[in-house]
């Protein structure tokens, strides 16, 4: 089983994504964009993981739940991975609630590493892939991408739980199966 923890969007920013999109600058990018159904924000990517391990993952997704209170979290910026002159991935930044956010993947990381999970060496940065570069762009798309506008000032999203997705492989894009659901409960 291929897995990974996430917050899920919200409907109301996944349009918002869809629409910043459809008035994207370049009509036609040298890229798949990620279908809108699979936006998230990766908390933790887990890789292959044998089906037997599922009742620890939920319940190290309860330990954490139980312990997290709900917030909030605003987009805004176009960015990219490395870099927006030479990226290898777009996205958006997610501008408010970063801490909260870090937090939830850092209790994650601390509980999964008990079972043996690799720790990741990356510092968390929060945001949602829109699309994954495979080819240097040219110098007219790569200037282009610098005038890409931040997503909409309304686009806050209530965040009061995280997801355990599978992913599935397949030629035309990943499609992801929730497996389990983990609510905050946490009265602190």
């Amino acid at each position: 089983m291929r897995l990974f923890f996430a917050v899920p969007l919200s409907d109301e920013v996944r349009m918002m994504v869809a629409e910043a999109i459809d008035r994207f600058p370049i009509s036609n990018p040298p890229w798949r964009w990620i279908p809108t159904d699979n936006l998230h924000i990766t908390l933790k990517f887990l890789g292959d993981v044998e089906e037997g391990m599922l009742p620890s993952l939920k319940e190290i997704a309860d330990n954490v739940a139980e312990d997290t209170r709900p917030f909030d979290i605003a987009f805004g910026r176009f960015g990219g991975f490395p870099s927006l002159s030479n990226p290898r991935v777009v996205f958006f930044a997610i501008e408010e609630g970063v801490g909260h956010l870090s937090n939830l993947a850092d209790a994650l990381e601390n509980e999964l590493a008990v079972l043996g999970f690799r720790r990741e060496k990356r510092p968390f940065r929060a945001h949602v892939t829109l699309a994954r570069i495979k080819r240097p762009l040219d110098n007219e798309v790569r200037a282009m991408l610098k005038s890409v506008e931040s997503l909409s000032p309304g686009a806050v999203q209530h965040v009061d739980g995280f997801v355990l997705f599978q992913s599935y492989l397949q030629r035309r894009g990943a499609i992801y199966e929730e497996i389990l659901r983990a609510d905050f409960t946490s009265k602190r």
